[in-house]
């Protein structure tokens, strides 16, 4: 390793699967550009861009990271929802194994991000997200065991597109409040999601898509600015499926298009940005 140098990650999205995988489900998480990068160079020992009460900045202050200036890099200039705090964890970590030359565990990684996001109450988040940005690949992310499988997208006639709202609820003040259900339905969806990756069915995929959309609306898992935005979505022609994303939906929105009639990303901006629950 040369005195300055960098490491990148993508910014991430669960495109199914980010309430059932706390508690045993599955989940599929998409790894897209831009990226999140750590700037690592030679001088004082210091980190930028971290906040301290988060589980990367913990981690940092556990582990030795001495003679090494370390910034965090955001494309998004911090306007959530696309996991910047799981890319810190999972891009200091890295750096970390690097240092020390250790291999990559996957229960020790998940392990110590559990322990360093723990809070007195609550469920503990799934690390799902930190495993995909580590990995830096999308994924099928099994919630029982901590494995997981790479997924490639195969859909010629359809593509994705992730719009940042403008609202956030922390996730970390949610998890404390959240309740154990029954997941039985969404998993199904989200299995059905990723056997659509694996055989390119493009059907089953925006069915599974829309039905694990739907069954976050049922049990209260989507705030209505969501409701409202993805509403209005699935009235524009060329969209197959919209899904909020993050806790409550709140963050992001998920678009799902075809490609022949590729909407007018102005008008779906428009959409996100101004639409509310009626």
């Amino acid at each position: 390793m040369g005195s300055e140098y960098d490491i990148r990650t993508g910014s991430k999205t669960f495109l199914v699967g980010e309430y059932s995988v706390l508690f045993g489900g599955g989940a599929v998480v998409l790894v897209t550009a831009p990226y999140f990068r750590l700037k690592i160079r030679s001088g004082k020992t210091n980190l930028v861009g971290v906040e301290e009460q988060s589980p990367a900045y913990r981690f940092y202050k556990t582990h030795d990271f001495n003679g090494l200036s370390i910034d965090f890099c955001d494309p998004h200039n911090k306007s959530g929802g696309f996991g910047a705090s799981s890319a810190q964890f999972s891009l200091l970590y890295q750096l970390y194994l690097r240092l020390t030359r250790k291999e990559f565990d996957a229960k020790s990684f998940l392990a110590e991000y559990k322990q360093l996001s723990s809070k007195t109450k609550g469920v503990a988040p799934s690390g799902a997200d930190c495993v995909a940005q580590y990995f830096n690949y999308s994924i099928y992310f099994n919630g029982a065991d901590g494995s997981a499988e790479k997924i490639n997208r195969n859909f010629p006639n359809l593509d994705f597109a992730i719009f940042s709202t403008g609202y956030k609820v922390a996730t970390h003040l949610h998890l404390q409040e959240l309740k154990a259900f029954n997941i039985e339905k969404f998993q199904k969806a989200v299995l059905g999601v990723r056997k659509s990756f694996a055989d390119g069915n493009e059907e089953a995929l925006v069915e599974n898509v829309r039905n694990f959309s739907d069954l976050l609306a049922e049990n209260n898992f989507v705030c209505d600015n969501s409701l409202g935005i993805v509403e209005k979505l699935l009235k524009t022609e060329g969209v197959r499926a919209a899904k909020g994303c993050g806790a409550l939906g709140a963050d992001t929105v998920l678009v799902i298009f075809e490609k022949s009639k590729i909407p007018d990303e102005s008008v779906l901006r428009e959409i996100v940005s101004g639409a509310t629950a009626g």
